[in-house]
């Protein structure tokens, strides 16, 4: 790192350069966010009230993330311009409120998960577990943000707070491979207790369960990459452009399984039979994908 309050090309490359393309990067799946929600309430317009200010505000904070990130670059490139070294010195508080806003989008996305499986499983065991997991991570992120308010640099979280980052990002790893996990495993032992003209529908819930899956894995790909980087290389921001396309992510995998409800709900030939998001709507509930019910689940 360059102590001498100069700021060389290989560091504006790891700072500012990880910024920048983070931030681009982040723009462009913020509009695939915004037409996804967009199709959402175009499409179900029906869905439980809850359900929908959830999207709301996972996608109002998708926005703040935006901002954030825009007012970081305004800050290193037109504030600090003619002051580089302040790249290396104190983060901006707009930097420092990523980390809030994006364990915030992320829990929230990994709890409406852990609901599903609630939702599909005969016991909430598992649902529990990774509500549990979801309440530390929250705990670790909100952490991050009170400390880094007063950090000197950004540095020291590569350093003194390595653990807490670490802690977050693999917390987060292994809850997206268990939700994954768990919503496979449970839709092929719902495929044994139906009848056979309804088999290849679930065979197709399965299969694009394994393809949200794909989208899983690469939440945790995205959470794993970060914490390497940040755990590997102290000394530079590189991580700082992963950890911006997470919110994304998880945010993007959310509107996704909303919305592949509706080629589901086609091949099933019914629009009032399927219900994957586990809220239900106004008028009816799936068969497949009932609500909770407490009189028939076991408890944690």
């Amino acid at each position: 790192m360059n102590t001498g309050g100069v700021l060389g090309a290989s560091e504006a490359n790891s700072t500012l350069g990880a910024l920048l393309i983070g931030t681009l990067a982040g723009c462009v799946l913020y509009g695939v966010s915004t037409v996804q929600v967009y199709l959402y309430y175009k499409r179900f317009p029906d869905d439980h009230w809850i359900l929908r200010y959830f999207v709301l505000f996972i996608w109002l904070m998708e926005g703040a993330h935006v901002g954030a990130i825009a007012n970081t670059l305004y800050i290193v490139c037109i504030t600090d311009y003619v002051h580089p070294e302040r790249l290396l010195g104190r983060p901006p508080p707009s930097t420092i409120g990523l980390f809030l806003i994006t364990v915030t989008i992320a829990v929230g996305v990994q709890l409406f998960f852990s609901y599903r499986i609630w939702i599909l499983s005969q016991s909430r065991i598992i649902p529990c577990l990774m509500t549990l997991i979801s309440v530390v991570r929250f705990a670790l992120g909100t952490s991050l943000f009170a400390i880094g308010i007063n950090i000197p640099t950004l540095d020291e979280f590569g350093t003194k707070w390595r653990w807490l980052g670490i802690s977050m990002w693999g917390l987060s790893a292994v809850e997206d491979l268990t939700i994954t996990a768990s919503l496979v495993f449970l839709l092929a032992r719902h495929r044994k207790h139906v009848h056979r003209a309804t088999t290849a529908f679930l065979d197709k819930i399965i299969m694009w369960s394994i393809e949200l899956a794909e989208t899983g894995m690469l939440t945790a790909s995205f959470s794993l990459t970060t914490l390497i980087l940040y755990r590997t290389m102290p000394n530079n921001e590189i991580w700082i452009g992963f950890s911006i396309l997470e919110a994304r992510m998880f945010a993007n995998s959310f509107y996704a399984s909303l919305n592949s409800r509706t080629v589901l709900r086609d091949m099933q030939g019914s629009s009032h039979n399927l219900n994957l998001s586990g809220f239900g709507n106004k008028t009816n509930q799936s068969v497949l994908f009932k609500p909770f019910s407490p009189a028939t689940r076991s408890g944690c």
